[in-house]
């Protein structure tokens, strides 16, 4: 069985990280483009799926469409509901502006009425994708790493948000290629006025915010977990579990990838991460706990009983 815990450090993989990354940024304006707005921007991101990304559902006159990046086969396809698809082979390895054109292209083909932005969205190179002609990498077998590596940490976050009550989803967000669990606590707050545009519509919800963040070639990979508003004495608060530690310069707390990845039991390593943060949602930041709590245990074996029952 393939290592579900390898080596994301970019600097050993940054072309084809790059590649990936513009690849579901291109996935993610289609959904952004087509999708009916929601709060919190929960129209645009990803999501994984047993192939790879995924825009999900996305409504299209009295159709719909789903555009997805299969990780195994290389491939992006646009599937419609009428049962008509096509797609895009991301092997051999292409320019960037190759990949748009057909992919464009593609779009026209099956007849889906899509204008997107060419610029690429919070990454330091922002040359648009239809312009960028300079040579490419897709290895993917390490798409493959990442992808194992983000599966399971998408399960772990799953299992983490079936106690909690409220909204809560698992969202890849193309902008930083960050996976995030996200749980909102169900209360409006003033967002920041000095964080631009995007943030003022992200950060007008109490929430808290989990992910794995993949880094760069002069950062490596890291979990980072934050509440919002950020509770009083934050970088003191006891988070764990070891190295967990407060950045005074994101404003979060920080676990390396690495020393999940290399632990006896990383899932157990997450878990505890994340538990830390969300046991201070209530008792730093004030969230309501009896609004918020969801009791899983008695509510599965209920679930159990009324299944013999009816069966």
């Amino acid at each position: 069985m393939a290592e579900t815990w390898s080596d994301l450090d970019v600097g050993t993989w940054a072309g084809t990280k790059r590649s990936l990354h513009l690849y579901s940024q291109m996935l993610g304006k289609i959904r952004l483009a087509l999708s009916p707005p929601q709060p919190n921007w929960m129209f645009t991101p990803l999501y994984l799926n047993a192939r790879g990304l995924t825009t999900g559902f996305i409504p299209y006159g009295r159709e719909s469409v789903e555009a997805v990046l299969d990780v195994f086969d290389s491939r992006i396809s646009i599937v419609r509901s009428d049962g008509t698809s096509i797609g895009v082979a991301l092997l051999p390895v292409r320019t960037v502006a190759d990949v748009y054109g057909e992919l464009s292209a593609a779009l026209k083909g099956i007849d889906v009425a899509c204008a997107i932005s060419a610029i690429p969205q919070e990454v330091p190179d922002r040359t648009p994708f239809d312009q960028d002609r300079r040579p490419s990498d897709y290895d993917p077998a390490a798409v493959n790493r990442w992808f194992r590596a983000a599966t399971a940490t998408a399960a772990e976050f799953d299992r983490r948000r079936a106690r909690f009550f409220g909204r809560s989803g698992i969202q890849l967000w193309w902008g930083a290629f960050d996976l995030a669990l996200i749980l909102f606590s169900g209360r409006r707050v003033s967002p920041p006025t000095d964080r631009g545009y995007i943030m003022r519509y992200d950060l007008d919800a109490e929430l808290m915010n989990v992910g794995l963040y993949l880094g760069d070639e002069q950062t490596a990979p890291f979990f980072y977990g934050y509440i919002f508003p950020e509770p009083p004495g934050a970088p003191s608060l006891p988070i764990g579990p070891p190295p967990s530690a407060w950045s005074a310069q994101l404003r979060e707390w920080i676990l390396p990838y690495e020393a999940v990845r290399t632990a006896n039991d990383p899932s157990a390593v997450i878990g505890a991460f994340v538990d830390s943060i969300y046991a201070q949602c209530f008792a730093a930041a004030g969230w309501n706990r009896e609004n918020c709590a969801y009791p899983v245990p008695n509510l599965l074996a209920g679930a159990r009983e009324g299944l013999r029952s009816e069966l």
